[in-house]
């Protein structure tokens, strides 16, 4: 095997030396099938925009799944809606809520479940900041927080017995982020945020696999998405994956119940060269990158 390949293997996996194919076949659930999608209903927050958007377009348009999609903007949840019905012959149910709050979270949960068997949920709903750690307003953590991280989980407490009871060996994916899996100057606080949901999302896995639900953590490096349209991020835009291709790779992850699966070969590339650079050195080659692109482009 090529150092490459053996690289990847220990990045995807986290074990020292286990060659990729092998380790393939052990990263997704072992006695499950891979998920058949068509005809399912699956849940997508965070569906208006950048990679919820595209998540849903692919698994209308490639699998034939049901959707039930979710976000803040009604009139995008409609537009969304009315493509993937008309284009595909899908069947799409839209949710508005603001899933910073929980009240709205039990809501979705309570109206995606009423008449619907779910059979999967992907969520992808998140926000971020980029920029110095003291410019992010106390206010704005909280909601960064309540979002990315108490939305999570208390939605994954409600979907996974629920799955379980349901006995089809549903699936569930935490969409977390390659700054959760190093930490990310000047994306900080949003770095910490998705750290958790990449313990979160591994410890599930191995809770439930025995219980017959599939638990997927995603973690995508830098997006072309709304979130990343600021000018901040201008010299950084190059290396950002088109949301759709990003999407494809998601799908494919969450299908095939993989327990961590990061998309593109760079970014693996890259989350195998933090094992064998000092942490320090890494972090700080980004630091560098993202403090010019914040300095060249703030007053853009």
């Amino acid at each position: 095997m090529s150092s490459p390949d053996r690289w990847l293997g220990r990045a995807r996996s986290g074990i020292s030396g286990l060659p990729l194919k092998r380790f393939r076949a052990l990263a997704t659930s072992p006695g499950m099938k891979p998920l058949d999608l068509t005809s399912r209903w699956i849940l997508v927050t965070g569906a208006s925009s950048g990679l919820g958007r595209e998540l849903a377009r692919v698994l209308a348009r490639d699998y034939g799944a049901n959707l039930l999609v979710v976000a803040r903007r009604r009139d995008r949840l409609d537009e969304l809606a009315n493509e993937l019905e008309t284009k595909h012959g899908v069947s799409v149910r839209a949710i508005t809520a603001d899933l910073g709050e929980i009240a709205q979270v039990d809501r979705v949960f309570a109206e995606a479940t009423l008449d619907t068997p779910l059979y999967g949920a992907i969520l992808n709903a998140g926000i971020t900041h980029f920029g110095n750690w003291d410019e992010l307003g106390w206010a704005e953590y909280e909601r960064m927080y309540a979002l990315n991280v108490t939305s999570v989980v208390r939605m994954t407490t409600q979907l996974l017995p629920y799955l379980e009871q349901r006995r089809e060996s549903g699936a569930l994916m935490l969409v977390s982020s390659m700054a959760g899996l190093v930490p990310t100057p000047y994306q900080t606080a949003y770095s910490a945020t998705k750290a958790f949901l990449v313990h979160y999302g591994c410890g599930l896995y191995h809770e439930m696999l025995p219980r017959g639900v599939s638990v997927t953590t995603f973690v995508p490096g830098g997006i072309r998405t709304e979130m990343t349209d600021g000018a901040a991020f201008n010299d950084l835009r190059s290396w950002l994956m088109p949301a759709e291709r990003c999407a494809r790779e998601a799908i494919r992850a969450f299908r095939d119940r993989e327990y961590v699966y990061s998309p593109g070969f760079v970014y693996r590339w890259g989350s195998a060269m933090t094992r064998f650079l000092p942490q320090r050195f890494f972090i700080g080659r980004v630091a560098d990158q993202y403090r010019r692109s914040l300095a060249r482009n703030r007053s853009s």
